[in-house]
């Protein structure tokens, strides 16, 4: 670990062409990948947090393509790729701060809040508050913090910790700065090329008063993953008349998910100063992704056979082997026909087709003005609005007459239709039943509207080094606005083969290498979009669309802030601060009920909904304090303690049901009376920087929860499109828990080596469970990441391994569910050509992991998905 001394020798150009030899005492300047990591190690260790740093030339030399590939190198954190009932796909999305979820973490732009949108219909009705980091590629970063303690002037919100992205400045970098990069994207499963571009722009008068910087990009990728899913259990009293209670997989899945996305935006920012006194700096961000997908489920349905068919001793029974594993039916078999000689259902098919997208964008002014020797004044105004859309969904349901043979066996199942033809695409078996079709429009706009100003007042030659006193308020709104529709033809044809798969069907099979990944995949023919479409709007009146108000929901949030802080430091060993925020939340939310006093929302779907508006306000008072100790000049011992919150998701103080007709589940959101999660952080940490690039630390954390939100089931009865009579759903929705804790502790190491080699490594461990024991979501007790580097003047390369151990991803379908271990080995390589053009690759999951999922016990599978590997290939351009 002896830090290796670096040889003079000729400068090299720096990423802009500027001679870096041109320096006073003539200091020997470190560029590429040891410049950008001792950049990052010298921001960490200024700072009076316990934070972690990357910079922009880290990020542009890690494999990444969006803001969490970056932060998930980081000592502890983790990134998630999708939401529990969702599953994961092929980008990260979401980022876990310490084994806490997503949703207890804070995301900043330039240090206010950055409204957003999903691009998923399941993530869009979960209205959280979490950022979609899919939204926001690596390119338009400058640097990004993630403050691990608290102190009184970082906006409350975040438990688990805050992230904060800062914006690229252009009196920060020489005039006429300019850069390129054009990347062919492939992933092998979809095996499909898209185009990336982007690209930056600065400028500077020669005064350094004023500066323009401009950032745009434009970024395709394909996805295509295959999967099996078992879509919720359900437990059976007197399972076949064993007297055992048997959990048996509701609905056995064989999916296959295809997308197109489309990136594109860009940032432009303003920087004025006309002398040391006063700076202004304004900001402009836009972002959208288009995320079409199409999402197919051939499935063998077993709640339907075992409902109807597995009573011993009536007409109806047709269960004939089945196995039985620590209390879950691992393996039954079921006859095509009853004991009376009445077909038995054993497989149903969803082709489901969805026009989505998600956007964001900001417009924010920021101005410091030292307003004589002692005295810094700053403010921020601006405004952010964000949103989720889908379009439009149309589902084409059919089903089969078939028994149905499965076999739970590692983490799928094999399945057999023993009734059905071999050939997918023969008439025997095109022509099935008709069951339904449903879907809709979903927008869901998310914006903000925020304020806040600080004045410092620094002291002369005192321990106490300023006093800062401040205030900020926001005005937030999340909506979640639902069309559904109505189509004739759900009455004409259902339970019939009038329009069954045949009618929409236009030679479309599932791949040949369908199977090859994921076992337990049986290929299948599927229905074609305009087909499907041609039939819902151009037969039986077409789709009829009306408001759907038990999927609809409106929170209005306004929250003023108000904080005191004093920094201390003896110009030796002791730095510091102590301060006090007050916070104060006022929250209106608006749902729609059937059992409302007064019906005033009365459409198709739910002619006696009215609304149901719960007010309320609370106040937090929010203490915090920090210390570093300087033990030698390189070893900072450091200290926090602070009080936290995170206020509740929007749907999960709004959201209305959502229902999944065929496994008879629902999730309820709606509990305007929840409480914010609230928490005492303690964090203790050593740090050695024994070397410019070199760093050893350890951290040890302790998050008290006293406040916690989880989630209950019960039985309600619940009226849907599907069931306009009513049924029995069982429905999870949010509660508070009794809280709990999360400690642990971090150990970091950075290390060069000597030749251009070195290496990053940090692991972490985090132990989150609730009071009575409960692991709570998105806890992972085991992380850690290694990244090799190799630089020279003519190659730049990185190889980087993440890893995180299990961990509860939430609840889906009344079922817990759990994503298994999973590690990522990534990879990238630059070949520098010459001073201002060099060739790239990358790639992202080299070794092909997939992502299993179990609903507790992980012999049980929930899912198992293979999205593949991704690559890209191009060049980079910098003047």
């Amino acid at each position: 670990m002896a830090a290796m001394p670096a040889a003079a020798q000729t400068a090299p150009k720096d990423s802009y062409g500027q001679d870096d030899s041109a320096t006073q005492d003539e200091d020997i300047v470190v560029t590429g990948i040891r410049a950008s990591i001792q950049a990052a190690l010298t921001q960490k260790r200024d700072s009076d947090l316990i934070s972690e740093v990357v910079t922009a030339q880290d990020i542009g030399k890690f494999p990444d393509k969006n803001v969490a590939d970056s932060l998930g190198r980081l000592t502890g954190v983790n990134v998630v790729t999708g939401s529990a009932a969702a599953g994961g796909f092929g980008e990260n999305q979401s980022v876990s701060i310490r084994g806490t979820d997503p949703a207890l973490n804070l995301t900043l732009l330039d240090g206010h809040g950055i409204a957003s949108g999903d691009w998923f219909v399941l993530d869009q009705q979960a209205g959280g508050r979490s950022l979609d980091f899919s939204l926001l590629p690596s390119e338009i970063v400058g640097s990004l913090e993630v403050y691990k303690s608290s102190q009184a002037d970082i906006p409350e919100g975040g438990v688990g910790g805050t992230i904060n992205v800062h914006s690229r400045m252009p009196l920060d970098l020489p005039a006429y700065s300019a850069s390129l990069t054009v990347q062919a994207n492939y992933n092998d499963l979809s095996d499909k090329l898209a185009p990336q571009v982007s690209g930056l722009f600065s400028w500077k008068n020669k005064a350094e008063t004023f500066g323009i910087l401009a950032t745009g990009f434009y970024q395709e990728r394909f996805f295509r993953r295959d999967g099996q899913e078992f879509l919720g259990y359900t437990s059976y009293d007197d399972f076949a008349g064993s007297g055992e209670t048997v959990a048996a997989p509701n609905l056995i899945g064989a999916s296959y998910f295809t997308q197109k996305r489309e990136r594109k935006g860009g940032t432009l920012a303003l920087q004025f100063k006309p002398n040391s006194d006063f700076e202004l700096d304004i900001n402009g961000l836009y972002s959208r992704l288009d995320a079409n997908n199409v999402n197919r489920n051939s499935m063998a349905w077993i709640s339907n056979v075992i409902g109807a068919n597995s009573t011993p001793g009536t007409d109806g029974y047709a269960l004939q082997d089945y196995t039985v594993t620590n209390g879950y039916l691992t393996a039954a078999s079921f006859a095509g026909t009853t004991a009376d000689g009445s077909p038995v259902n054993g497989r149903v098919q969803d082709d489901i087709f969805r026009d989505s997208y998600s956007s964001t964008w900001d417009i924010n002014a920021d101005a410091t003005w030292h307003a004589g020797d002692h005295v810094t004044v700053t403010g921020q105004i601006g405004y952010t609005k964000g949103k989720g859309a889908t379009t439009d969904t149309y589902a084409w349901e059919t089903y089969w007459h078939t028994g149905v043979d499965y076999q739970i066996d590692g983490k799928g199942a094999s399945v057999d239709y023993p009734d059905l033809p071999d050939d997918v695409t023969s008439a025997g078996y095109l022509d099935n039943y008709y069951s339904w079709s449903w879907g809709g429009r979903i927008i869901s706009p998310d914006r903000e509207y925020y304020a806040k100003t600080d004045v410092e007042y620094a002291f002369d030659d005192s321990l106490l080094k300023s006093v800062k006193v401040g205030a900020r308020y926001t005005d937030h709104k999340r909506e979640l606005i639902y069309d559904a529709y109505s189509w004739a033809g759900n009455g004409a044809y259902s339970g019939t083969s009038d329009v069954g798969l045949d009618t929409v069907f236009d030679g479309g099979v599932t791949p040949d290498d369908y199977n090859d990944r994921v076992s337990g995949l049986p290929g299948y023919s599927f229905a074609d979009q305009d087909l499907v479409l041609d039939q819902l709007d151009g037969t039986n009146g077409g789709r009829v669309f009306d408001f759907y108000p038990q999927a609809s929901f409106s929170v209005k949030e306004k929250t003023e802030a108000f904080y005191a802080m004093a920094k201390f430091d003896d110009d030796s060993r002791w730095r510091g601060n102590i301060g006090l925020r007050a916070v104060h939340t006022d929250l209106d939310a608006l749902q729609y009920s059937p059992n409302a006093a007064e019906a005033n929302a009365v459409t198709m779907f739910c002619s006696t909904c009215g609304t149901v508006t719960t007010s309320r306000g609370y106040w937090d008072w929010l203490p915090s304090a920090n210390v570093t100790f300087s033990l030698q000049p390189d070893l900072l011992l450091r200290g926090g303690v602070a009080k936290v919150m995170s206020r509740p998701g929007f749907a999960q103080l709004a959201g209305a049901f959502t229902a999944s007709d065929l496994a008879l589940t629902a999730t309820a959101g709606g509990n305007p009376n929840l409480d914010p999660y609230r928490a005492w952080n303690f964090n203790v940490a050593a740090e050695w920087y024994y070397g410019p690039q070199s760093l050893l630390s350890v951290n040890l954390f302790y998050l008290d929860i006293t406040s916690y939100i989880t989630t209950a089931s019960s039985t309600i009865f619940l009226v849907t499109q599907q069931h306009p009579d009513g049924a029995n759903f069982l429905v999870t929705g949010p509660v508070n828990g009794p809280g709990g804790s999360n400690k642990g502790v971090e150990i970091n190491l950075q290390q060069p080596i000597g030749a251009g080699f070195g290496f990053i490594a940090n692991y972490t461990y985090a132990d989150a469970k609730s009071s009575d024991g409960e692991v709570m979501d998105g806890n992972s007790k085991h992380t850690f990441n290694i990244t090799g580097y190799f630089e020279n003047d003519l190659l730049s390369a990185r190889l980087a391994y993440t890893f995180r151990s299990k961990f509860r991803s939430g609840i889906d379908r009344a079922t817990p569910m759990w994503q298994d271990d999973f590690g990522s080995l990534d990879g990238s390589l630059l070949v520098n050509i010459t001073p201002h053009v060099a060739l790239s690759f990358d790639a992202q999951n080299l070794t092909n992991e997939k992502l299993y999922y179990f609903v507790g016990d992980p012999s049980i599978p929930r899912a198992y998905y293979d999205n593949g590997r991704t690559f890209w290939l191009g060049a980079k351009l910098k003047f």
